[in-house]
């Protein structure tokens, strides 16, 4: 647009004056276009050098903190094993804490196969503490398992906390007091937790859990000695005052002498005290209110 009125004006000079001549007109012509163009030239790379400035700030933002995590990482793998476990125990038994670690209140024992952190925080006597499986999953840990030693009681079960903790996280605390952290793994010792001795732990564990559960079913739903009944309506239990004579001392021997028999679990009978308790169900409609009810 600026080429184009500098045109129209050199032409109006020429009509009003003939002292320019044709190829002079041209040439200042030619001149204009080549400034014009060398303006708009020197704009645009002026634009570029100013977005490629603000991309190289950018990235040198990017690899500066690329280069602070990768630095954090390079730091806690530079630290001996014994304060990196040290670091991570806290997080998952809180009897891991630095400060009674440190004074020798309590004492860890740690594991190490693949990526996975084995953890024990022990009182260097008895049963009953834990032991937590953490996996390690790039900068962060995750809980995985527990399993505790109850001695004569077998191997229970137990969730370790839920929390997941991140290498920046570890360096972080370490940072704010590794006086701390290097007594504290003073006290912290390599131990035989392995994958495979775990894992036997934990079959255990499972093992126990599971028979507790088949004993407390059956002591739930088998007739007990005392079962309570009601026999031709009336309840009979020990609890009641009113116990099944010895000689008729099993449903099926009162069934066959003609008698209408319903047993009652020992879960049945203890809802059917607390609702007599409740709502005031008296003995005379008490077969009546079972049998609707239950």
């Amino acid at each position: 647009m600026v080429i184009f009125f500098s045109i129209l004006f050199l032409m109006g000079c020429n009509q009003e004056s003939n002292e320019l001549t044709k190829e002079e007109l041209e040439t200042i012509y030619r001149e204009e276009v080549q400034k014009e163009l060398e303006k708009v030239n020197k704009a645009e790379e002026t634009e570029v050098i100013e977005e490629d400035s603000t991309n190289d700030e950018v990235e040198v933002i990017s690899e500066s903190s690329l280069q602070n995590k990768e630095s954090n990482s390079e730091k806690f793998e530079s630290l001996p094993m014994d304060t990196q476990v040290a670091l991570l125990t806290p997080y998952y038994d809180e009897r891991g804490e630095p400060q009674g670690i440190s004074e020798g209140m309590w004492f860890i024992l740690y594991g190490l196969e693949e990526n996975f952190t084995f953890i024990q925080v022990h009182s260097g006597a008895g049963i009953g503490h834990p032991v937590y499986m953490i996996e390690r999953q790039g900068d962060t840990f995750n809980p995985v398992y527990g399993v505790i030693n109850m001695g004569i009681s077998g191997y229970e079960a137990t969730d370790p906390p839920q929390v997941s903790v991140t290498i920046d996280e570890l360096m972080a605390d370490y940072e704010n007091n590794p006086d701390l952290y290097d007594a504290s793994a003073a006290n912290t010792d390599a131990d035989k937790f392995d994958l495979a001795s775990f894992n036997i732990m934990k079959a255990l564990a499972e093992e126990t859990s599971n028979s507790f559960e088949t004993e407390n079913a059956t002591e739930i739903t088998e007739p007990s000695p005392d079962q309570a009944m009601f026999v031709d309506g009336v309840l009979y239990s020990g609890e009641t005052g009113m116990k099944i004579p010895e000689e008729l001392s099993s449903a099926e021997e009162l069934r066959a002498q003609g008698y209408e028999v319903h047993e009652l679990t020992a879960e049945e009978f203890d809802r059917l005290r607390r609702d007599m308790n409740e709502f005031g169900i008296t003995y005379e409609n008490l077969l009546e209110y079972y049998l609707s009810n239950y």
